[in-house]
């Protein structure tokens, strides 16, 4: 066993020998591995400049000194050394940049937009960067105030390098108030401008331009931002009273900040709760001298706060605001109206009477309409209280009316439903009335009530829209026709044609105009078959008028 171990002796150390030769880092100590770059990439905007690190590493990232340098790859840039960073004593008091070191820093300088690089070169390694030129998106200016008041003048200083220009303007984008410019200084490093209320952030400035790059424009918003007076609603007192009735005359003061005032030319003013109407909110309003009050006729139903159209600021500002203070009505009007059809379920185009209720009228422009379709106003009552109208067909459901009158107070119209319902039946469309190879067969006399396709053009009849009908006469007849369109004032016609020529006209009911319906014509036909056309002209009026929806033509 000695002999063993003691022959092992001399291989071992031999082995340990070999290993203690080697140095485990010689693989590392080869030199520089590559260059390193802060950062790895540039975003530059035009006519700004940044810094850019470079540096060799070996294997282990330990710093190699080395003397570096560095090449655009286009006129988009412009690059050199940073002689301050990092220098070295050459003498006792003079301070320079080394001709090698671990690290150079190089200024970048934007030009122009777009992409390029920079290629670094040292220690025998080179390494590219690429650079995104881009336009200037924010100015660090100065402003004179970031928190001005009303009606303050605010003067925002460029910075270093940059000028504004005589066509600059302060800009909110998107904002519907925009500050005011006043002026460029001579030497285009301020530019003073007024701000609308509620601003609370930054400004853009147009048509800047910096000393790098003189022959572009830029639009760049400030770093900072900038807070104009907050208003989200206005103190106002409401006297004699903030409970009137309606009709009662009520003043609104501002009671606070005194460069507030109302538009002198306001003429709405809307409050929460206010009933529907053209006229159903305050009215006869008028606005005192100086505008620090106005008057109005309180209307039924309000409770809560003013919506005023709208207040006055300086420079010319306006802003719709609600004030703090609320009103609340004596008066509550109903949100319908007792009114009484005379037919609840008429035929087609047959009139219908609609009377008010005690205490209530009808404006003489009153318009109603039952379910979606609008009636046709025949006339209204002298003294307002009734309406005679013709629903049109397939009109179901309660009526609107606009053009309701609480006696009490007349200066108000509101914009109730009735109680009642009304049910008109559906007209079914004749078919083919759009060829006169399809033209539906009518037997005179008749009362045709048919929709308004209007779908053919009559050559015979001026080129105008109409739809076509077949009809036989047995022998000469002279019948009267009278046709009415329903819905529209549109000017109507009834022509008549032979089947086998429909570029003449053999007769025609066009003896009347626009707003003279309905026309109505007795015609002469001899024995034969005829196509009757109804015309609509309206649409060739300088002001068009619409197709009626419907039609309705007697002939007898």
């Amino acid at each position: 066993m000695n002999r063993l171990l003691s022959g092992l002796v001399c291989p071992f150390v031999l082995v340990v020998a070999a290993a203690c030769s080697s140095d485990p880092t010689a693989d590392l100590l080869s030199g520089p591995s590559g260059l390193v770059t802060t950062p790895s990439q540039l975003f530059i905007e035009v006519g700004r400049t940044k810094t850019i690190e470079v540096g060799a590493v070996d294997n282990q990232g330990n710093p190699i000194a080395a003397s570096y340098e560095a090449v655009a790859a286009s006129g988009l840039i412009t690059v050199k050394r940073d002689s301050s960073f990092l220098p070295v004593f050459v003498n006792d008091s003079t301070l320079t940049a080394p001709p090698e070191g671990p690290r150079f820093r190089f200024i970048v300088t934007g030009v122009q937009f777009g992409a390029t690089k920079i290629t670094f070169t040292g220690a025998g390694q080179t390494i590219e960067v690429p650079v995104q030129v881009v336009p200037i998106t924010e100015l660090q200016g100065t402003f004179s105030n970031v928190t001005p008041a009303l009606d303050e003048q605010v003067t925002l200083t460029a910075p270093a390098g940059s000028k504004f220009t005589d066509s600059s303007e302060v800009t909110l984008p998107g904002a519907e108030l925009q500050p005011i410019t006043t002026g460029v200084a001579p030497d285009g490093t301020t530019i003073s401008f007024f701000l609308p209320p509620n601003v609370d952030g930054p400004v853009t400035v147009t048509n800047v331009f910096t000393d790098a790059t003189p022959n572009l424009v830029f639009s760049p918003a400030t770093a900072d931002k900038i807070t104009s007076p907050q208003f989200d609603s206005v103190n106002v007192s409401f006297t004699p009273t903030a409970t009137p009735s309606i009709g009662q005359t009520v003043t609104i003061t501002i009671t606070d900040n005194p460069l507030v005032t109302f538009t002198p030319t306001i003429d709405s003013i809307s409050f929460l709760g206010q009933l529907a109407g053209r006229a159903s909110g305050p009215q006869n309003i008028v606005v005192a001298p100086g505008g620090r009050s106005l008057t109005f006729q309180a209307p039924p139903n309000i409770n809560g706060a003013a919506n005023v159209f709208s207040f006055a600021f300086p420079n010319g500002y306006t802003l719709a605001l609600p004030t703090r203070a609320t009103v609340t009505s004596t008066t509550v009007l109903p949100l319908t109206v007792a009114a009484t059809f005379s037919n609840q379920a008429p035929g087609i185009f047959d009139p219908v009477t609609l009377t008010a209720p005690g205490g209530f009228k009808f404006a003489p422009d009153v318009t109603i309409n039952v379910g979606s379709s609008a009636a046709i106003i025949q006339s209204v009552a002298a003294d307002g209280s009734s309406v005679s109208l013709i629903p049109l067909p397939g009109s179901q459901g309660t009526a609107t009316i606009d053009g309701v009158i609480d006696n009490a107070a007349p200066q108000f119209l509101f914009t109730l439903a009735t109680e009642q319902t009304i049910t008109v039946p559906t007209l079914t469309p004749l078919a083919g009335t759009d060829d006169p190879s399809t033209a539906p067969l009518v037997t005179l006399p008749t009362l045709l009530r048919d929709a308004g396709s209007f779908a053919f053009t009559c050559e015979f009849a001026f080129a105008a829209p109409c739809q076509l009908y077949s009809i036989h006469l047995a022998a000469a007849t002279t019948f009267t026709y009278t046709v009415t369109g329903i819905g529209s004032p549109a000017d109507m016609g009834v022509y008549f044609a032979a089947p086998t020529d429909l570029t003449t006209a053999v007769n025609a009911c066009d003896n009347l105009g626009r707003a003279a319906a309905p026309e109505s014509c007795a015609i002469p036909l001899a024995a034969g078959d005829y196509i009757m056309a109804v015309v609509s002209f309206g649409s060739q009026y300088p002001t068009p008028d619409p197709d009626p929806p419907f039609i309705q033509l007697q002939v007898q």
